[in-house]
């Protein structure tokens, strides 16, 4: 907390979500992305997305 802020209350929730036997991950960006066939293929889709994110960010590439 930085000084002069008041204290706020933060939650997680999964980013995973599943419909119909599918599962879906949701993004800060407020995105869902998805369909996959296994939680596990819908993770490591989650890591791509995040390392695209990371190298636009500090890339400055859009």
């Amino acid at each position: 907390m930085r000084q002069g802020e008041e204290p706020k209350s933060w939650f997680r929730s999964s980013r995973f979500v599943s419909v119909n036997g599918q599962f879906f991950y949701q993004t800060r960006e407020g995105t869902t992305e998805g369909p996959f066939d296994s939680q596990n293929e819908a993770a490591m889709d989650l890591l791509l997305y995040l390392r695209h994110v990371e190298d636009t960010v500090f890339r400055g590439v859009a």
